[in-house]
């Protein structure tokens, strides 16, 4: 047999002498090398992302679903790193308001931004533009927490670096120089008369460049780590994808390895890193002008100035190795994303079958060029890893790197079906706190099933996350779902799908849900992200509405008085549908203690025709002066369609009101299976 051959995908970009995108080529415009060997060019995309933005983003859905079109319209992918482990407070803001700019007017509808913080707490991915105004808003929140230092005993993060781990011995010398020129005396007393290379090593100076030292090797990881995790969530996404570093830099420290897998994970990930330096314009490092410090020595005035590029120095290589550039020494830090943006405006989309079918894993070289092109500008990803078997082997942990990036990534995987939605339920028992219901449904006929004894065996790995906008602060729970399905409960869930409902309980804020599932049988992998909202918990409120056309059962087998939780919002032609809430926060009177409050509803199709009502009327209160009503009706005359639950909720005693609006969707009832033949 021979041997697979994956496509490989290549967005170039072209610009010309001034840096504008060159439009208009076509396919045999240009020419792909593997290797240095051609290769013919199976696919071709000219993509242009329209110049001004989108007029009205799209609402959100009640249904989050990794199935609608919506989803699968293409876009940009843009990572926005805000690096406040290596940013200052006055560079920080600075820099936001570059971001926040960019958010206004640079990114299109249909793009996919991630905004990440290196030091935990955000992790936020929104759909463009629906999700701008929040992500903006989180911009907004953050802050930078690296503290200059401007003490006379001032030793940067290179200098204790190369004092630490190299002995460096010219670098130890301009170090105690510098010192004694500014009154602090050293141990030795002799570095300022030494202008050779060799010095005498002053265990102050190395004891406080070790003491630096730990602490620029930790902060670089903690940075590192984070990029590497950004970069690795971007593997499978297709299309133009751009991480955007927002940093004061950070130092190039060959003893840490990440800095190499950093530029091997952006190969894999097809990504450029681009660094957007928040300094702004430079000349002496601020520590060393004469607001802090005495005069230099003469002869260290020049590594002075190189300062500045030795802080930026790890920043700006990841930058030129993973195919981007920086944007350094500038105050107008918006112009430096405006350049971004346009060079992710208009790129060709190239794909290639390539020649060398081996799955060895090798880094193989990428080269484009354009056919006559004279005086322009081609940037392209300069290789990528071959697949290999080892990386083909399939994991079987729920918390395995596989499942990470798949919750890491801004985009849902829709190899199984999914949707979801959430319930706001009462306060917690922990004041403060809401119950809320997050439920997940899973279209079991993308499964591979055993059938074992009559039933058919399976297993589902599944991953849900709930994650806090402003906090970070995030919950999980991670799940084997062994099922043994007899065929009636198998045709239900084909029709139903399989519900998986978990409680979380939050406090007020914003919130991402995402749910990661996993076929252990095949590895096919499904996931889709909703997005809610947990409301003042002291005003006048209900819980979410459920709609539901089955109803709980008891202990003892009899109809329930509560519904069965669903994330669908389809029910047959002819069933029962109901819609239950619960009400809270309503005024008292002062001799019952006792709230007063009415509820009234219509259920009108897509095109405003009435089809069922009922005038409001008050909720009777339980004794405690709990709320809740229970609403229902038949579909049986109800045709084929869209509709809307329109519910009136009034606290008859404060005046205030609530409106409601619950979309459902009718459909044609199931066929009914054949009669047996008589024959």
């Amino acid at each position: 047999f021979p041997a697979q051959v994956e496509q490989v995908t290549v967005d170039v970009v072209v610009t010309d002498k001034k840096g504008e995108p060159v439009t208009g080529l076509k396919r045999e415009d240009l020419e792909v090398y593997e290797n240095g060997v051609p290769q013919a060019i199976v696919s071709f995309d000219a993509i242009e992302v329209a110049a001004a933005p989108a007029a009205k983003p799209a609402p959100r859905p009640k249904v989050s679903s990794n199935t609608s079109s919506e989803r699968r319209r293409p876009g940009r992918t843009f990572v926005i790193f805000f690096d406040d482990i290596h940013l200052a407070p006055f560079t920080a803001q600075r820099a936001k308001a570059a971001v926040a700019d960019f958010l206004r007017t640079a990114v299109r509808e249909g793009d996919r931004v991630t905004l990440v913080a290196a030091g935990g707490g955000t992790w936020w991915t929104a759909r463009m533009e629906a999700g701008r105004d929040e992500m903006i808003d989180l911009v907004k929140r953050l802050s930078g927490r690296a503290v200059p230092d401007t003490g006379r005993d001032r030793i940067s993060d290179y200098e204790a670096m190369r004092i630490h781990v190299f002995r460096d011995e010219m670098v130890m010398n301009r170090v105690q120089r510098r010192l004694e020129a500014a009154g602090v005396m050293t141990a030795t007393q002799q570095s300022q008369h030494v202008t050779g290379p060799r010095a005498v090593e002053d265990p102050l100076v190395t004891g406080r460049a070790a003491e630096l030292y730990y602490g620029v090797a930790a902060r670089n990881r903690i940075t590192l780590e984070a990029l590497e995790r950004s970069l690795q969530a971007l593997v499978d996404v297709q299309g133009r994808k751009s991480l955007v570093l927002v940093s004061d830099g950070f130092i190039f420290d060959p003893q840490i390895d990440l800095f190499k897998r950093l530029v091997d994970a952006s190969r894999r990930a097809n990504t450029a890193i681009y660094f957007v330096n928040s300094r702004g314009l430079e000349g002496l490092p601020l520590a060393m002008t004469a607001e802090f410090s005495a005069p230099l020595p003469q002869e260290d005035i020049g590594s002075a100035f190189a300062e500045s590029f030795e802080a930026t120095e790890g920043s700006e290589s990841l930058a030129g190795d993973s195919g981007g550039f920086t944007v350094r020494n500038t105050n107008d830090l918006g112009s430096g994303f405006k350049r971004i943006a346009d060079e992710t405006r208009v790129y060709y989309l190239i794909g290639y079958n390539p020649t060398n079918a081996a799955r060895d894993g090798t880094f193989r070289k990428i080269q484009v060029k354009v056919k006559g092109g004279k005086g322009i500008q081609i940037r392209a990803r300069k290789g990528y890893y071959a697949p290999s078997a080892e990386q083909a082997a399939l994991s079987t942990r729920p918390g395995d790197p596989v499942f990470q990036h798949a919750l890491d990534s801004p985009y849902e995987v829709d190899d199984i079906p999914l949707r979801m939605t959430h319930f706001l339920r009462e306060e917690a028992s922990l004041l403060g706190r809401a119950h809320v219901l997050v439920a997940a449904e899973v279209d079991i006929r993308s499964l591979a099933f055993a059938e074992e004894e009559g039933r058919s065996m399976g297993a589902l790995q599944f991953l849900m996350v709930a994650a806090n906008r402003e906090t970070g602060e995030f919950f999980r729970y991670d799940q084997k779902v062994d099922l043994k399905l007899p065929p009636p409960t198998k045709e239900r869930l084909a029709h139903t799908w399989l519900p998986i409902v978990r409680e979380f309980e939050l406090v007020t804020g914003r919130y991402q849900a995402k749910i990661v599932v996993r076929d252990k049988a095949t590895g096919r992998m499904g996931t889709v992200v909703h997005e809610f909202e947990v409301p003042d918990l002291g005003q006048f409120r209900v819980t979410t509405p459920v709609l539901s056309d089955v109803r709980e059962e008891t202990e003892d087998g009899r109809t329930g008085d509560r519904l069965a939780v669903l994330a669908r919002r389809e029910f047959a032609q002819g069933a029962s549908l109901f819609c239950q809430l619960e009400v809270y926060g309503a005024t008292r009177l002062e001799a019952s203690g006792l709230p007063r409050v009415s509820m009234g509803y219509q259920v009108r199709r897509s095109d405003g025709a009435l089809y069922t009502q009922d005038t409001p009327s008050i909720i009777n209160p339980t004794p405690t002066g709990s709320l809740s009503r229970m609403i229902g009706f038949s579909l049986g005359d109800a045709t084929p369609g869209d509709y809307e639950i329109v519910m009136r909720v009034k606290d008859e005693l404060s005046g205030k009101s609530l409106e409601l609006h619950e979309p459902f969707s009718v459909t044609a009832p199931p066929a009914s299976a054949p009669a047996p033949s008589s024959e």
